[in-house]
């Protein structure tokens, strides 16, 4: 059991939420009073909300990577990995450019309500989300028991930015048209991203701060990889 040390780590948890409520609050004022699109739109490329979420995702690719040495397991590699893909992602736009380039080359057809260039997009984040299990599945399968912990913790918060930014996305498209909808939808699509984001940069900091698990999570992985190396 990996204990998070609560001196100082609800403090941020608290600061990064009320960032993400502030943000709500500028994006339903800016939705009113000039529109959508604009810089204070969390829906916005490169709006004020999207900065604060690379901030985040930057920390989390730090955090896990200066996890790698402080607890002398490889494993936390593959989490660095997949938030570094995600800062990619968002600064890069890279599942929307290569999903529409796939849509274009096979030729999609619109359905349900969704564009051609929506269905290359669920492809490609199928494809990494198939990629990242599979990378983040072997390093939970040697990591030891204090990363399996740990691991749980991110995967259910890292599902929940995936169902705002998949699943409510592809509903936003589908019913986003009708009166009244669009800004509700809007706020938990990119609201709940931020929240979620906010939930993963918080644990990344607070694991950083629990040095005391550090000489234990070592004495897991050298034990698991000797279960493992026995069960061959």
């Amino acid at each position: 059991m990996i204990n998070v040390p609560k001196k100082n780590s609800s403090e941020i948890l608290l600061l990064l939420l009320l960032t993400d409520l502030f943000m709500v609050a500028i994006h339903i004022v800016a939705h009113f009073s000039i529109g959508g699109g604009s810089y204070w739109s969390m829906a916005s490329e490169r709006g004020l909300g999207e900065s604060f979420q690379y901030i985040k995702e930057l920390w989390l690719v730090f955090s896990f990577a200066v996890l790698v040495r402080l607890r002398s397991n490889k494993s936390y590699l593959s989490l660095s990995l997949l938030f570094c893909y995600l800062l990619a992602d968002d600064l890069f736009a890279i599942h929307e450019n290569v999903g529409n380039a796939i849509a274009t080359t096979l030729n999609f057809q619109p359905m349900f309500q969704l564009n051609p260039i929506d269905f290359g997009e669920l492809l490609v984040s199928a494809i990494a989300g198939i990629f990242f299990i599979v990378a983040v599945g072997c390093s939970y399968w040697f990591g030891g028991k204090t990363f399996q912990h740990i691991c749980k913790r991110v995967l259910v918060l890292v599902g929940g930015l995936a169902f705002c930014g998949v699943v409510l996305d592809a509903l936003h498209v589908i019913v986003g048209g009708i009166d009244g909808l669009s800004l509700p939808l809007e706020i938990l699509e990119d609201g709940g991203e931020m929240v979620f984001m906010s939930g993963l940069c918080w644990y990344g900091i607070s694991l950083l701060r629990s040095r005391d698990d550090t000489r234990t999570e070592s004495t897991d992985l050298s034990r698991s990889q000797s279960e493992s190396l026995l069960q061959r």
